[in-house]
C-alpha cells in the first residue's frame, strides 16, 4: 500500500523535517488545515531499504519553518497531520515523565492526580526472603517495572540513571511540571521530576540489606494473572543479592547524591551513605555474584554474565560524588578488565552500564588518560552509528540485528550515544540523526505508527500492561512500546509472516509481550533524549 511516513507529533522550526514515501511521486506538497498549499518540493529516490522492506523516497521540507498544523501530500496520498512549533515536544515530555506516576507501586498514587488511571494501594504486605527463614521485610513502593508487577533493582537503578544524568547534563527537566503530588524538602519542594525519581530511590534503599548487599528483585514467585495490582495478593519474595544489583544501587545512590544535595542535604547524605555501604559489600565480594531464577519461577530474571561494567559505574560515580582517588584507582583497574574482555564502554542499558560511568567521569575528571580513552570510544561509536544511518532510507542508526526485544530502546540508547558525543564536542554535529531517530519513534517508520501512547494520530493503543488489560481501559499517554522484534518470542507474534522486514515485525496487540510491552527503562531514555535534544549548544558553549 502506498504510504507517506511522517513524525505524527511534528517538528521544531529549526530542525530537519522530512517524510518518507514508499512510492514514486513527481514532487510533494505541504498543505495546511485549510487545504492550502504552503510549500512544494522535489522527491529524492533513496532506493530499496533492507530494514524497512520499502523502496524509499525522501520528501525534505526542512527549509519551511512557519508554525502550524500540516500534512504532506504526494500523488493524491496524504500523510497524518503533524505540527511545526518550537513547543511541539513539550506535552510529549510531560506525558513521558508522568507515565512513571501511573506505574507507582504501594500507596502513594492519588486519585486527584491519576484520574481514570488510578489503582488502589497495592503490594503492601511484607516480603519473605526466598529460601531463608529471615524476618519479613517491608519493601513497598517504587515503580512496577513493566507489563508485570515485579520490581527489579538493576532495571530501577538504570531508569533513575537515565533521568538523573539528563538532569546533570541538561538541567531543563527540573523545570518540567507534570501534575504529581509535591514532596517537601529542606529547600521547599522538590521539582516534579525529582519527586518522581525519589519514589524509586526510596524503594531501592529498602532493597539494601544491612550488610550493603542489594536484593536482585522483589516479585511473587510467578507472574500475576491479568488482574489489577491491588488484587495481586500472592506472597512477595525477595530474591538473592547479586553483585550487579549492589553495584548499580551504589552507582545510582552516588549519582542521586550529586543532584539531591542541592535541595535536601540530609536526604542526599542518606543516599551517599547507602552508596558507600554497597560499595564496601562489593569490596568484600570481589568475584561476581550472578543471579538466576529459582526453578519454576518465571518473573523477570535480568540475568547478566559479568558485573564489570556495573562495578566500573559504581566506582566512577562514587569518585565523582566524593572526589576520593581510591574510587578512581578502582575504576582504572576495572576499566582495564573491561577492555581486556572486549566489553563495550558505551552501554546505557540494564545489562551494560559502562556508559553511565563515562558520563560521571565527564563531570568528575575529564582531564585524565582514562577519560580520553573512553571519549574516543564514544566518538568512534557515534561515527559508526552515523555510517549505519546512511545505509538506510530512514536515516536510522539501526541494523537488521538490532531489531530485538525492546528494539525501541536500542534506538534510544543509540540516540543517547549521539547526544553524549555532541555534549563532549559542545556542538550539535549529530542533530539530524537525532531528529531522524525521534521521527522513527513518533511515526516515520514502515508500520506508520507512533510508538508513544497518546502522541500521533496513529499512536499504538494496546500495550501489554496488566492494569490496562484488567481494567479494560485505554492506556495512559506517554508510554513507549518495545517495538519491532525479529525473534517472534510470543504466541501472538508468531502469527506474523516470517519473511517480514525487521521494521515490520510488529503488532499492536495486548498479548504481544515481546513486541508491545512497556517498561520503565524504555521510557527513561526518552526523557534523556528529549532533554538532550532541547539543549542549546550555542548558549552553553564554553
Amino acid at each position: 500500500m502506498d504510504k507517506i511516513f511522517i513524525n505524527q507529533v511534528g517538528f521544531r522550526r529549526r530542525d530537519s523535517k522530512k517524510a518518507i514515501l514508499n512510492f514514486e511521486a513527481n514532487g510533494f506538497e505541504l498543505i495546511d488545515r485549510k487545504g492550502m498549499v504552503v510549500y512544494k518540493g522535489e522527491v529524492v529516490h533513496y532506493g530499496e531499504d533492507d530494514i524497512s522492506g520499502e523502496n524509499t523516497y525522501i520528501a525534505d521540507f526542512s527549509e519551511y519553518t512557519e508554525p502550524g498544523s500540516f500534512k504532506v501530500r504526494a500523488s493524491m496520498i496524504t500523510s497524518y497531520e503533524f505540527e511545526i512549533s518550537d513547543k511541539v515536544y513539550d506535552q510529549l515530555l510531560r506525558d513521558v515523565c508522568k507515565a512513571f506516576y501511573y506505574l507507582r507501586c504501594g500507596n502513594t498514587q492519588k486519585k486527584e492526580f491519576s484520574g481514570k488511571y488510578y489503582h488502589a494501594p497495592c503490594h503492601l504486605n511484607k516480603a519473605m526472603v526466598y529460601g531463608s527463614k529471615e524476618e519479613m521485610i517491608d519493601v513497598s513502593g517504587g515503580w512496577h517495572d513493566a507489563g508485570d508487577y515485579g520490581r527489579y533493582s538493576t532495571a530501577g537503578a538504570v531508569a533513575c540513571a537515565h533521568i538523573l544524568y539528563g538532569i546533570r547534563m541538561f538541567g531543563m527537566l527540573e523545570d518540567t511540571e507534570f501534575d504529581i503530588p509535591k514532596i517537601n524538602c529542606e529547600k521547599g519542594e522538590f521539582p516534579d521530576i525529582l519527586s518522581e525519581v525519589k519514589t524509586e530511590l526510596d524503594f531501592l534503599l529498602k532493597m539494601q540489606r544491612k550488610d550493603g548487599g542489594v536484593w536482585h528483585k522483589v516479585t511473587t514467585f510467578c507472574h500475576a494473572p491479568f488482574i489489577m495490582p491491588e488484587n495481586d495478593l500472592d506472597q512477595l519474595y525477595l530474591f538473592a543479592v547479586s553483585s550487579m544489583a549492589t553495584a548499580d544501587a551504589a552507582a545510582v545512590f552516588a549519582l542521586a547524591y550529586t543532584v539531591y544535595r542541592r535541595y535536601d542535604e540530609a536526604y542526599a547524605k542518606t543516599l551517599l551513605e547507602a552508596s558507600e555501604k554497597s560499595y564496601m559489600w562489593l569490596e568484600r565480594n570481589e568475584e561476581a555474584v550472578l543471579f538466576k531464577n529459582p526453578e519454576g519461577s518465571n518473573t523477570g530474571e535480568y540475568g547478566e554474565s559479568e558485573d564489570l561494567t556495573n562495578r566500573f559505574w559504581a566506582s566512577v560515580s562514587l569518585y565523582e560524588a566524593k572526589g576520593d582517588d581510591k574510587y578512581f584507582k578502582d575504576a582504572e583497574k576495572i576499566a582495564k578488565k573491561i577492555r581486556d574482555n572486549n566489553i563495550e564502554f558505551t552501554g546505557f542499558g540494564w545489562a551494560s552500564v559502562a556508559g553511565f560511568g563515562f558520563v560521571s567521569l565527564l563531570f568528575g575528571n575529564n582531564d585524565c588518560r582514562l577519560y580520553e580513552e573512553l571519549k574516543n570510544d564514544f566518538l568512534k561509536e557515534a561515527k559508526k552509528l552515523s555510517r549505519i544511518a546512511s545505509e538506510n532510507g530512514f536515516d536510522l542508526c539501526m541494523e537488521r540485528k538490532d531489531f530485538v526485544w525492546g528494539s525501541n530502546m536500542e534506538v534510544l540508547k543509540n540516540l543517547m550515544i549521539l547526544i553524549v558525543a555532541d555534549y563532549i564536542n559542545k556542538n550539535n554535529d549529530f542533530g539530524e540523526l537525532l531528529n531522524s531517530g525521534l521521527d522513527y519513534l513518533l511515526g516515520c517508520n514502515s508500520m506508520d505508527v507512533s510508538y508513544v501512547t497518546g502522541h500521533g494520530e496513529n499512536a499504538f493503543k494496546n500495550p501489554h500492561l496488566r492494569p490496562v488489560m484488567a481494567g479494560n481501559i485505554e492506556s495512559w499517554p506517554g508510554l513507549v512500546s518495545g517495538g519491532p522484534n525479529i525473534t517472534f518470542m510470543d504466541d501472538k507474534a508468531r502469527e506474523l509472516p516470517k519473511e517480514l522486514a525487521p521494521m515490520k515485525c510488529y503488532m499492536d496487540h495486548k498479548l504481544c509481550y515481546s513486541l508491545n510491552e512497556i517498561t520503565i527503562y524504555w521510557n527513561s531514555p526518552l526523557v534523556f533524549v528529549l532533554a538532550g535534544m532541547a539543549y542549546d549548544y550555542e548558549k552553553n558553549r564554553v
